[in-house]
């Protein structure tokens, strides 16, 4: 009967010894999966880091290109509007490198006698309105 009991523990050891095995097997695959998972993790958010960079970077020039081209059209309207404030009106002429105002026979010169308003053709030295 010793011989019996003996076997049946041995067995039960050897059993035990297996199912010890597996399990440890067992942990090391999930621990390896949790691993993967993780680095898999990583990678998907280095890459995400990555495109949104890319995409802050493709806003931010944008956004310098439509401040570049709001500054273009602000100065090309202050032009406008500098050559539309320095064109002679139709009372106004050029004579002789000066701006007057012409009212019937008066000619008034524009400016004053120590700072006229000078032009050529039918544009003045400065806004003359």
């Amino acid at each position: 009967m010793d011989m019996r009991v003996f076997w049946s523990v041995l067995a039960a050891l050897a059993v035990f010894g297996v199912l010890v095995i597996g399990w440890r097997a067992l942990e090391r695959e999930r621990d390896r999966e949790d691993a993967v998972a993780v680095m898999q993790s990583i990678s998907d958010y280095a890459g995400a880091a990555v495109k949104e960079g890319q995409q802050a970077e493709a806003q931010r020039q944008l956004q310098e290109r439509q401040r570049v081209w709001d500054q273009h059209r602000r100065d090309l309207r202050d032009a406008e509007n500098s050559l539309s404030s320095r064109r002679l009106s139709a009372n106004q002429r050029c004579v002789g490198g000066v701006a007057v105002q012409v009212d019937g026979t008066t000619y008034t010169q524009l400016g004053s006698i120590a700072n006229p308003v000078h032009c050529s053709g039918d544009y003045a030295d400065r806004p003359i309105r």
